[in-house]
C-alpha cells in the first residue's frame, strides 16, 4: 500500500514543496490519496480549520478497479464511511447503528459526502464532558482526520491524515 499527498494548494500558488516554507504549507492540505492492488482512496476536506462546535463537508471517494462490485458491511446512509477528527487527548470514537445492511462498491468510482462535526461524539463518564443540550464543543487545538468504516473492508485502504485546526 502506498500513500500519495496531493498539495492541492500548494501547486496552485506555485510553492515547491522543497522551500523554506513546505512544512507551514503542508498544514493547507485538503485531500490525501492512497491505493492498494485495485482500489484508490481519496478523503477530501473543504478547510483546514474549523471552528469549535460547527461542521464542514468532506468526500470520501473510492475507486473500485477490481473489476467487479464489492459488497460491504454497512449502510451507506447510516455513515459506513464516516470522517471525524481526533487528536491525543481528544480521540475521535466511531459510532453505527448499521448492522443489518450491504452497501456495494461498484466499478469507478463511489463518492461518500460526510461531514467532520467539531464536537464530542460521546458525553458523561469518565475524562468526557458533562451532557447537556447539544454536543459539547472540542476544544481548540490541531486534529487530524479519522476515515472510519463499520467492517474491516477486504483490501480497501483508508486515507491517510489531514490536519485540521479547531478555532474559538
Amino acid at each position: 500500500m502506498r500513500r500519495v499527498v496531493i498539495a492541492t494548494l500548494l501547486v496552485l500558488i506555485g510553492v515547491p514543496l522543497a522551500s523554506q516554507g513546505a512544512s507551514a504549507d503542508l498544514a493547507r492540505v485538503t485531500e490525501v490519496v492512497t491505493s492498494s492492488k485495485g482500489w484508490v482512496v481519496t478523503l477530501s476536506i473543504a478547510k483546514t480549520s474549523l471552528r469549535a462546535g460547527s461542521s464542514m463537508p468532506a468526500t470520501v471517494t473510492i475507486v473500485n478497479k477490481t473489476g467487479h462490485n464489492v459488497r460491504v458491511e454497512g449502510c451507506a446512509s447510516d455513515e459506513t464511511f464516516a470522517v471525524g477528527i481526533g487528536n491525543a487527548k481528544v480521540p475521535y470514537t466511531f459510532f453505527s447503528g448499521a448492522v443489518a445492511c450491504v452497501t456495494t462498491l461498484h466499478e469507478g468510482s463511489n463518492v461518500f459526502h460526510e461531514r467532520i462535526v467539531a464536537t464530542y461524539q460521546i458525553c458523561g463518564g469518565q475524562g468526557n464532558p458533562a451532557c447537556g443540550p447539544g454536543s459539547p464543543k472540542l476544544p481548540t487545538g490541531r486534529y487530524h482526520t479519522v476515515v472510519a468504516w463499520v467492517s474491516a473492508l477486504p483490501s480497501i485502504p483508508k486515507p491517510g491524515a489531514l490536519w485540521v485546526t479547531v478555532t474559538t
